[in-house]
């Protein structure tokens, strides 16, 4: 009697062998939509394709999705906004990526094939939102593409490149523009003149902390005596308020050594807080009993938002007709005024906290314009002089005769 085929139960998946030699396992899995669709694997031993079958029965039954080859740029976002993006980066990275992907992406690539997207296509799609928009906008949008197609390479899809990675938008790559020693010095001493809160903007031309950082710093991160300060936690808007979150990045939470100059208006405005507690106490005003200790603070005990610091700083610049800046400004500034001090580029890194070395020298290189202009002039200087080089020439060929 010949024997029967055994057959897998229903839902348990299937697998074959293909005319190539290779063989098949074909599963019905959750997508990130909420369908279900039949996803293939491949092997070349029966072994190793059913290994991967059971796999996806273990995704399948834990209710994690796996997307399949179909699947569609606009489905993909979904999935790696909620599932990749939200879970593993700060608030801020998943607004930046959700705006992009609903400002930009979506309406211009979310029906593509995301398996099938080519490079001219995707080159002419960039090219059309940098004249509709700006080349800024296009770059921008093409960094966050080049994001999400990363993140779906490692899902087993069958993408095999990243196209967004091929592709490239010109654009202007200027950071801003930052200030000298003797600007950031008038807007030191005008700040000092006319806001509370001179020893914040101290800290970001002085230290070059970010501005939520600023405000997101506590009374423990502070050592006034040994003169140290902890960058710990930063202040940012989320979906549940406005709260103190991770800083943007591992190196971004550092000791650094506090300038002398801060020392006494920290104190000041340690003092400044607790009179404006016992002054609002006193007449039965409302006061914000702040558990976390934050250095700086509204009238009403509250923490300083990021918005509020940086009204005050237009104020501070429109009062002393300083033109335009922001605490983003202030704080390349004061990477701009160590490079002129000759500070190594690590070092620099070091004080700003940038998580690679080539911010660092994107902001060295561009300060030592007027360097590398002088250099370039003398080396101009000297090729226009041949009877200048046989002086050198033959300089040198006495010395090495000696």
């Amino acid at each position: 009697m010949p024997r029967q085929r055994r057959r897998n139960p229903n839902g348990s998946g299937t697998v074959t062998k293909r005319a190539d030699g290779r063989y098949q396992a074909a599963v019905y899995v959750p997508q990130p939509d909420g369908t279900v669709k039949r996803k293939y694997a491949y092997g070349k031993t029966y072994d190793e394709c059913d290994q991967k079958r059971r796999e996806l029965l273990d995704r399948a039954k834990g209710g994690i999705p796996t997307p399949t080859r179909d699947m569609t740029l606009g489905q993909w976002f979904d999935y790696w906004l909620e599932m990749i993006v939200k879970p593993d980066l700060s608030a801020g990275s998943y607004r930046t990526y959700s705006l992009a992907v609903r400002n930009h992406l979506r309406p211009r690539l979310g029906s593509k094939v995301m398996v099938k997207l080519g490079i001219k296509e995707l080159r002419g799609v960039m090219q059309r939102l940098a004249e509709e928009k700006t080349a800024k906008t296009a770059k921008h949008a093409l960094r966050v593409l080049s994001a999400a197609l990363t993140a779906a390479m490692v899902e087993d899809i069958g993408l095999t490149r990243n196209v967004a990675k091929l592709v490239h938008v010109r654009a202007s790559t200027d950071s801003g523009k930052s200030w000298d020693a003797v600007t950031v010095l008038r807007f030191l001493a005008a700040a000092r003149r006319l806001s509370e809160y001179y020893p914040a903007f101290l800290l970001l031309c002085l230290l070059g902390l970010r501005r939520a950082e600023v405000c997101g710093l506590r009374w423990q991160n502070i050592d006034l005596d040994n003169r140290i300060l902890w960058v710990e936690q930063q202040r940012q808007r989320t979906s549940a308020g406005t709260i103190d979150v991770d800083p943007k990045s591992k190196t971004s939470k550092a000791p650094l050594p506090l300038p002398a100059q801060c020392i006494a208006p920290l104190r000041w405005t340690r003092m400044r807080t607790a009179w404006l507690r016992e002054n609002a106490i006193s007449k039965g005003r409302p006061w914000f009993e702040d558990p976390e200790g934050h250095v700086f603070v509204t009238r009403t005990g509250r923490p300083l938002l990021t918005a509020s610091l940086y009204l005050i700083m237009q104020r501070v610049l429109r009062l002393e007709g300083l033109g335009k800046m922001s605490p983003k400004g202030l704080r390349k500034s004061c990477g701009t005024l160590l490079v002129h001090l000759r500070v190594h580029p690590r070092v620099i890194k070091a004080i700003l906290r940038h998580s690679r070395i080539a911010t660092t020298l994107d902001i060295y290189a561009e300060a030592l314009d007027p360097d590398v202009v002088f250099a370039v002039g003398q080396l101009d200087r000297l090729l226009r002089q041949p009877a200048r080089i046989r002086q050198l020439e033959a300089a040198q060929s006495d010395s090495d005769t000696h």
